[in-house]
């Protein structure tokens, strides 16, 4: 059996067009964590009857990595059923685009930049003078912006 967690369903997406209309926010009436043998909405509120879309769940990952905007989602569904050449393309785009995404993420994070102007032309060197060498410039290391000047400890 498929597990009901999110994510782990690699079925197909459940839809619940009643939730939709009623522009759930927390979800908007999709839902990607459902078994498959799951045919009703599991909002207390609602126990409408679930249509099941010709899209699969690591589908509709990448599809809602690339844009939040329920018009596309639905252009997007819509294309996989008219032209499906076409629509393996646009994932093919999409999937390259998120990891395009995940990776400038990555950079950032490992990014240094500068304290005060954000710069990221950053030079590091030696400061200070040292007992045990007695050299000056062999202390503790600094990092130095080219751009404005500024020297901050790493």
């Amino acid at each position: 059996g498929i597990n009901i967690l999110c994510g782990e369903n690699m079925g197909n997406i459940k839809f619940c067009r009643k939730c939709h209309e009623n522009h759930e926010e927390t979800f908007n009436g999709y839902f990607n964590w459902l078994k498959e043998d799951c045919y009703e909405c599991p909002i207390k509120s609602c126990g409408s009857k679930l249509e099941v879309l010709n899209i699969d769940a690591e589908e509709f990952g990448i599809i809602c990595n690339v844009s939040h905007d329920n018009a596309f989602l639905e252009a997007i569904i819509e294309l996989k059923e008219k032209d499906p050449i076409e629509y393996q393309l646009k994932l093919s785009q999409f999937k390259t685009q998120v990891q395009q995404q995940e990776n400038t993420r990555a950079q950032a994070v490992n990014t240094v930049k500068c304290p005060r102007c954000g710069s990221t032309n950053i030079t590091a060197g030696q400061r200070g003078f040292s007992l045990l060498t007695g050299f000056v410039g062999s202390g503790r290391t600094v990092n130095r912006c080219a751009n404005c000047g500024h020297k901050w400890k790493p």
